[in-house]
Order: structure tokens, then C-alpha cells, then sequence
């Protein structure tokens, strides 16, 4: 079946060559005779409309992208009242040292409502000490770990069991929500459309994204990471990245103790939930285990 854009872009560019007398014209357009300067001024108007045309054809994919990320900046606006409810599996890959990790599935759940309480059962924290190497932890499988908290006021609680809650420090790069980092580098800029592709037979939207001109660390990833979206309701179907470990606290003389990884984070669920009594106590650490001690 033949590309009618394509045939078009054809037909243009070998109008525009006949024009500057790399091709002939069509014998039926070689009688008409007009005077050589309108001849001059009425090439270069042909000239330049067909150069219009064939530009405004080149850049209309660059225009779809536009529209397409002012879509998607609006569609990942969270709904009001609402709990969302995320569902993952991350695999990370580091190559020195060599290892692949595909972690246990990790749920979470958010509230939309300031001050955005969360609670998260999580499968990729190091299931070791945390003075351990860096390069132990890229080829950590990982435990099960239990947080919540406030994302605004910044708590963050982890349950020990059987019946304690502590404070803690997450180790790791990860946003909680990866909705707001992606309308956050669609709004900076940073977000560029690269079309549909295929992910796992389904059809998916690919969306690059540079890297942040000022990242967290001074040696963090340059490199882009991708999101792959749901082309309808834009909502995350798998993350694509460059992720770094390295010792905490740190500062910018550990360059060479950090060890570079590739994440891959696939989305088993990602969806709202009303918010409900029900749906905002999963969000609630405190709720789930109200006999707990600590604060």
C-alpha cells in the first residue's frame, strides 16, 4: 500500500529539481510562453512555495510531538480525590560488576491530597549493611522493606517487625511517583516524543528525556532515560534509565567509588482509586499497624 505523505514529499522535491533544471518538464506544460523576467519571478515563487511545502511536510511529525506532550502534560495531571495505586518490577544492570538483578514486585499507593501520605512494600532496597561497597549493592537482590509517610513534610517511617515503626533514610534515586518528573521535563523542555513502538506486543508511545542540566550529584547520569506511555491515557507502562550507588553521605570527591546501572522499571498496575476510608488507610502506615510503637 502505497505512503500518500511519501508519494507527496516525492512529487514535491522532483517538482522543485525540474524547477532548477535538473529534470525536464512534462511536454504537455512546454507550450506556454510568457515573457523571461515573469518567467524568472514566477520560478522563484514556484521555487519557494514548493521549498514551503516540502518543509512544512519534514516538520509536521515535529509539530505532532507538540501536541502530543501538551496532551500528555495535561492527562497526567492527578485527578482530584483520588489514591494512586502503582505497581512495579524493577530489573537493574550493572556491567562493573557484571550482574543482572529482576527484583520482586514493589506496590505503593498515594494519596492525591496534600500532604501526599504514602505507604510503600518495596523489593529492591540491599538486603545488606548500609557501609557495605557500592559495588555490593549493584548485585543486591534485595528484601522486603515496608516505608511510609508524607511526601510534603518529607516523613518517612520503616516497619520492623513484629510491631515497630522507625525512622529511616531510603536508599536510592527513585521518585515515588514518576508522573511528576516526566510533567515536570515535559514543562522544562527535556520531554521529546519519538512516536510508537512496540513494547511486549503493545503498543506504546516513546517519550525521551534529558538529562537535567543540574542533577543531584555532580557526577550523575548525562545520559537520556525514556518513558514508555500509554498512548490513550498516557499513564507509565515502563521507565528506562541510567542510576548510580554510591556511599551516603557523599560529595562530589566519590566519583570513583560509585557503580553505574541501568533500570528498567515495568508497570504491572498503575491506576486512581477513589479515595475512600478504605483506599486512604492503605496510604497510612500508622493505620496498618496501629498497635505499632515508635513515632
Amino acid at each position: 500500500m502505497s505512503d500518500p505523505v511519501r508519494d507527496l514529499k516525492h512529487e514535491l522535491l522532483a517538482a522543485a529539481e525540474r524547477q532548477q533544471g535538473h529534470a525536464p518538464a512534462p511536454a504537455s506544460r512546454r507550450r506556454w510562453r510568457a515573457h523571461p523576467g515573469r518567467n524568472r519571478l514566477l520560478l522563484t515563487a514556484a521555487t519557494l512555495a514548493i521549498a514551503t511545502a516540502v518543509a512544512l511536510l519534514f516538520t509536521a511529525p515535529w509539530d505532532r510531538s507538540h501536541g502530543f506532550l501538551a496532551r500528555a502534560e495535561a492527562a497526567l495531571t492527578p485527578p482530584a480525590g483520588t489514591v494512586l495505586h502503582m505497581k512495579w518490577q524493577l530489573t537493574t544492570t550493572s556491567t562493573d560488576p557484571a550482574c543482572t538483578v529482576t527484583h520482586d514486585p514493589s506496590e505503593m499507593w498515594i494519596d492525591q491530597t496534600p500532604p501526599h501520605r504514602y505507604r510503600a512494600l518495596l523489593n529492591n532496597l540491599p538486603d545488606i549493611p548500609v557501609n557495605a561497597t557500592p559495588r555490593a549493592l549493584a548485585c543486591s537482590s534485595g528484601k522486603a522493606t515496608e516505608l511510609g509517610g508524607a511526601i510534603d513534610t518529607r516523613e518517612l517511617l520503616t516497619f520492623l517487625p513484629p510491631n515497630k515503626l522507625t525512622v529511616t533514610v531510603l536508599l536510592g534515586n527513585d521518585p515515588p511517583d514518576p508522573v511528576p518528573s516526566l510533567r515536570n521535563a515535559i514543562r522544562a523542555g527535556r520531554a521529546h516524543d519519538e512516536g510508537k513502538t512496540q513494547l511486549g506486543g503493545r503498543t506504546v508511545e516513546r517519550i525521551r528525556i534529558d538529562p537535567s542540566a543540574c542533577p543531584p550529584l555532580a557526577n550523575g547520569p548525562r545520559e537520556p532515560s525514556y518513558a514508555y506511555v500509554d498512548p490513550e491515557t498516557f499513564y507509565p507502562v515502563e521507565t528506562v534509565g541510567p542510576g548510580i550507588i554510591g556511599p551516603a553521605p557523599c560529595n562530589q570527591r566519590c566519583d570513583g567509588v560509585f557503580v553505574r546501572l541501568q533500570r528498567i522499571r515495568r508497570y504491572l498496575t498503575f491506576e486512581y482509586l477513589p479515595r475512600t476510608a478504605a483506599n486512604l488507610a492503605l496510604t497510612d502506615i500508622h493505620a496498618q499497624h496501629p498497635n505499632a510503637t515508635g513515632p
